[in-house]
């Protein structure tokens, strides 16, 4: 799939558009003369930045590609590239009510079999996967994952 400067510069400059405002909530830092939205609101502008100088450059070669060509779409790409916002989609979703090792074991496994990775290789790498990340968050990080439908086996 190829984009274009200009197409990727708008979605570029959006997305930093939206961060600076969000940014722009965040509560003050008692204490500091600066808050927890400046960093935020720092990296928005370089984004924001960025995002012209793509615009201005692929203005200036006079860029007349389309602005957003697949070539070579096929059902098996299309699934592929749609896989990714869907399993982002199911996560939001289900965590809660299912938990994290059955949502991610699920949003997993299917992203293995959708890539084309052998069943048991994938059936391992997500057992495994899911185990790593689950102690990298819950015990490293401390970041609690819900346990959904495994509550009374939470440790």
């Amino acid at each position: 799939m190829k984009i274009s400067d200009t197409l990727s510069g708008i979605i570029i400059g959006i997305f930093a558009i939206i961060v600076f405002v969000m940014a722009l909530s965040f509560p003050p830092t008692p204490g500091q003369e600066y808050g927890s939205g400046l960093f935020p609101r720092l990296i928005a502008i370089g984004l924001l930045i960025c995002s012209v100088c793509l615009i201005v450059q692929s203005r200036r070669r006079h860029d007349n590609q389309q602005w957003l060509a697949w070539p070579g779409l096929n059902a098996v790409t299309f699934l592929r590239f749609c896989m990714i916002p869907a399993a982002l989609i199911f996560y939001f979703l289900t965590a809660e009510w299912l938990g994290f090792f059955i949502s991610a074991g699920i949003i997993l496994m299917i992203s293995f079999l959708v890539f084309g990775v052998k069943p048991l290789r994938g059936l391992a790498l997500t057992v495994i996967s899911v185990l790593v990340i689950h102690f990298s968050f819950y015990n490293i990080l401390q970041v609690p994952l819900p346990w959904g439908l495994l509550e009374t086996f939470a440790w």
